[in-house]
């Protein structure tokens, strides 16, 4: 009737987790789960997933997701992103930017390929098209001539 046998641990390279929409890309992803409040500069050098609240800057090395109940109040730089929540502050990703009904956006926006649901509201002027300008070591913008 009862067994002594005790379940496997689970491995570190296995993600019980349901998928938050994003393509596993074989690394795991971050997670600020909702009722989590980081404040202060965050970078990753992979895909992050923000459900919670983000007050500072972020830069991401990979994919940004920002959920329905998401609210950064903060810079954010990208590689790609997903947003569905709300972001006050200027957003830059370098490739794809995705925004979805439930975004809103106040801020400038810069990206190299957008999608907008219907519904989504943004505020702030929107560059398409442009890749950011690259940094020179001081961490200023270049000019190109």
């Amino acid at each position: 009737m009862f067994s002594s046998k005790r379940p496997e641990p689970l491995s570190d390279m296995q993600d019980t987790r349901p998928s938050m929409g994003m393509p596993m890309s074989g690394t795991p992803t971050t997670l600020i789960a909702q009722g989590v409040k980081v404040e202060g500069d965050f970078s990753s050098q992979g895909d992050v997933s923000i459900e919670g609240e983000v007050h500072g800057t972020v830069k991401i090395i990979g994919r940004l997701s920002v959920g329905t109940q998401a609210m950064l109040k903060a810079d954010v730089t990208a590689e790609q992103s997903t947003v569905a929540g709300s972001i006050e502050g200027n957003l830059t990703v370098s490739g794809h930017l995705e925004l979805k009904s439930t975004a809103k956006i106040l801020g400038d926006v810069m990206c190299e390929t957008a999608s907008v649901d219907s519904g989504a509201q943004l505020s702030g002027k929107v560059t398409i098209g442009a890749k950011p300008a690259p940094k020179s070591k001081n961490g200023n913008e270049q000019k190109s001539s």
